[in-house]
Parts: C-alpha cells; sequence; structure tokens
C-alpha cells in the first residue's frame, strides 16, 4: 500500500499516535538509567565505569541533533524517521549480545544518534501542515516527548526488575519495528521543500543564529529552563534519600510520575504558542519556575510543598519547552530541521551544564545552594528577555505575518 500524500493526511487521530511514536522513541535515552545496576554486574565493572553508558548515550545523542536532524532539510523525513526507528531497534538488541563492556559503550552511543525520530518527527509535521494552528499540534507532539521520559524511567524499572535489562532492550526493539512497519503504511510523504546540498545545509547552521533572533532567544530562554529544571532534579534523589524522608529508591522514582503534569502543561501551551502573545507566555513560564525555586527555599522539608515544587517546576520547563518550538516552526518551513536542531543542541547543552552547577551546588550549599543557582540562571534569562524584547518582538510580528500570508495565498 503506497503512503498517504497531502497535509489533509495529518489527522488528529494520526497526531496523537505520532505523539505516541515520539514517547516510545525518547524512551530509548532512558530505560539503562534505571537499568544500569543490572547492566553494571552481568559487565562485572564498576559504578563510576558503568556510569559512562549513560553519558555514552546522551553523547550520541546530541552529536544525532547537530548532525542527523538537519538531514531533513535535505532527505525525505518520512525515510529517515522510518529508518531511525530500525536502527535505534538494531542497537537495542545489539546491546544484549555483545561480550565486552567497551561494545555495549559503542552501540550505546550508536543508539543515542539514532535516536532522534521525535526531533524528525516535529519539523516533519510542522512543515507539511498548512494551518495557523501549528502550535496545537506541536504541543500535541511534545506530550509525547514528555511522557516518553517518563515511560522510559517507569517502563524500565519495572520489566527490569520483573526479568532484567536484556528483556527490556529486546521488548523495547519490537515495539520500535512494529512502529515502523505500521507507520511505513499510514505515515504521509515529505511534501515539504528541500534544499541541494547537506554541506551547504551545515554551513548555513551558524549564520543562521545571527540572522533569526527569534532562534536566538528561544535557545537561550530554553537552555536556561533546562539548566534549572536538572539543578532541581539531579540533587532531588540525595533530599528524598536522605531526612526527613529516607524514601526507598522505588518511591524516589515513582516521584517522577508528577511528570505527568509536565506533559499535561505541553498540551495546553500548545494553543498559547498560537496566541500574538506567545512571547509574553513564554516570559510567565520562567516566572513560574522562578518562583518555584523560591517556595524550595523555604518549604523543601515539607512533603506536600515538595510535590507543589516539582509540580509547578515542570509545568513551567514543559510549557517554556512547547512555546519555544511553537516560535521556532513559525519560522520559514525550509529550515525547520536546521532550526530544531540548533535549538535542541543548546537546550541540551544547558540541561548537561545544570545538571553539573546542580550536583556541585548542592554539595557546596545544600538546598540553598539549589535555590540560588536556578534563581540566578532564570533571573538572568529573565533579564535576556527584557533587554532584547523590543527587537526579537518586532521581527517575531513580521515573521508570523508574512507566514499566515504566504498560508492564504
Amino acid at each position: 500500500m503506497k503512503p498517504v500524500s497531502g497535509q489533509r493526511s495529518f489527522t488528529v487521530t494520526l497526531q496523537w499516535l505520532l505523539s505516541a511514536v515520539c514517547a516510545i522513541a525518547v524512551a530509548n535515552l532512558y530505560y539503562d538509567q534505571v537499568l544500569l545496576s543490572g547492566i553494571m554486574n552481568d559487565f562485572h565493572v564498576h559504578s563510576n565505569r558503568a556510569g559512562l553508558l549513560l553519558t555514552v548515550i546522551q553523547a550520541g545523542y546530541t552529536i544525532g541533533l547537530l548532525f542527523v536532524v538537519p538531514l531533513g532539510d535535505r532527505l525525505n523525513r518520512r525515510r529517515l524517521i522510518l529508518a531511525s526507528l530500525l536502527l535505534s531497534a538494531f542497537w537495542l538488541v545489539l546491546m544484549t549480545v555483545v561480550p565486552t563492556f567497551y561494545l555495549l559503550l559503542a552501540a550505546g552511543f550508536l543508539l543515542g544518534i539514532s535516536t532522534v525520530t521525535a526531533q524528525l518527527i516535529i519539523p516533519f509535521v510542522s512543515s507539511n501542515l498548512q494551518t495557523v494552528n501549528k502550535g496545537t499540534v506541536i504541543g500535541r507532539l511534545l506530550t509525547g516527548i514528555f511522557l516518553g521520559v517518563l515511560l522510559g524511567r517507569v517502563a524500565g524499572g519495572w520489566i527490569g526488575q520483573l526479568f532484567n535489562w536484556q528483556t527490556m532492550h529486546i521488548f523495547a526493539a519490537a515495539l520500535l519495528v512494529f512502529i515502523a512497519a505500521y507507520l511505513y503504511v499510514k505515515l504521509p510523504d515529505d511534501l515539504a521543500p528541500k534544499q541541494t546540498s547537506y554541506s551547504a545545509i551545515m554551513r548555513s547552521m551558524i549564520p543562521m543564529l545571527t540572522q533569526e533572533p527569534v532562534l536566538r532567544e528561544t535557545i537561550i530562554l530554553g537552555a536556561a529552563a533546562f539548566a534549572a529544571f536538572n539543578i532541581f532534579w539531579v540533587p532531588l534523589t540525595l533530599i528524598l534519600n536522605g531526612a526527613p524522608y529516607h524514601f526507598s529508591s522505588g518511591l524516589t522514582g515513582m516521584f517522577g510520575i508528577i511528570g505527568i503534569a509536565g506533559a499535561g502543561a505541553a498540551g495546553f501551551s500548545g494553543h498559547l504558542s498560537d496566541s500574538p502573545h506567545a512571547r509574553q507566555w513564554n516570559k510567565a513560564a520562567l516566572i513560574l519556575m522562578l518562583l518555584s525555586f523560591a517556595v524550595l527555599g523555604f518549604g523543601w522539608n515539607h512533603l506536600i510543598l515538595l510535590i507543589v515544587v516539582t509540580f509547578l517546576l515542570d509545568v513551567g520547563s514543559r510549557m517554556n519547552m512547547s512555546l519555544n518550538q511553537g516560535r521556532i516552526y513559525s519560522l520559514a518551513p525550509e529550515k525547520h530541521s536546521r532550526l530544531n536542531s540548533l535549538y535542541m543542541v543548546g537546550y541540551y547543552f544547558g540541561g548537561s551544564i545544570g545538571s553539573g552547577i546542580g550536583t556541585f551546588a548542592y554539595h557546596v550549599g545544600q538546598v540553598n545552594g539549589m535555590v540560588i543557582s536556578g534563581c540566578m540562571i532564570l533571573g538572568l534569562a529573565i533579564l535576556y528577555f527584557i533587554l532584547h524584547g523590543n527587537q526579537t518582538k518586532r521581527l517575531n510580528n513580521r515573521y508570523t505575518r508574512e507566514m499566515n500570508t504566504n498560508l492564504w495565498e
């Protein structure tokens, strides 16, 4: 059966299906976070060396964002999506049969590179969907990405506990193959205009940072929000394991279910990114995160307040992400893969910096160190927003008017 062509084939049902695909694909990055002890025992490596697996998976993912995602502006994104699903399945299975830990690291690195399905799906849909409500659609897809983080940790934990880490990998690989077969039949073709040279695409990425003020602003706001998010989440395990909570590892992991609220906020903020006040909503999301850190400083040792902080911080972070991507996808469709690549690289770079700051800040100043660090980063992002607001707002309005004019011509 031939794939369906045309923008109208992106029904709401297919949009939610692709959201589920995004969740399952992103989960590849998080299974081994909760399966690490089993992997460590099977390969007889120390916890410090075992942690390298998580590092190389994330490093591979960053490489994929930088070099694979821009391929969508040159090649058919539909084919790239199917290829990324099948390659991810292959690397997941290979990781279960390699005889040495170093080969496991190599397979994990390649898994990270191929696990860019979600970041191929979003520009694929946005560049082929001719509608003024793109933000709503992107919000649906981002809901899947956010749920994928939770899915990876929860599914990995339970299946790993009931069986072993190899079973989790094989189950995930089988699921990816099934999804690829289904999408081969159901996924529309990629009708977006393409560039003629991959090298020219890569050379154009750095100049885009100077040419697109909206992109620069969203990268800075996104990186700051994800950095602050990790400043909270990385030391959170230490807070919950210590006094006054003394939570077990299982109960600590279940604490992440609060992230479902953040995923719901992504869908809601997708509607906000279609409004003329999307930029102001972005500022509101950062302020919400800033207030969350302030509450953390006063009430981290009260469980109810800690849950409220987690809820509000997650909502603010996911709102920021959804609004940022809604704004960059209002720019030229033929640049969507490169825009997404640059944004996501900046976003994850900010997150990695935040992880390091969070660990150091908690070591030096406990919760107060986390609060000061988080407030400083968010405060600087808000200051940038204010100082550069007028120019970005004017250009953003111009791009939006041009996009709407082109849609109706």
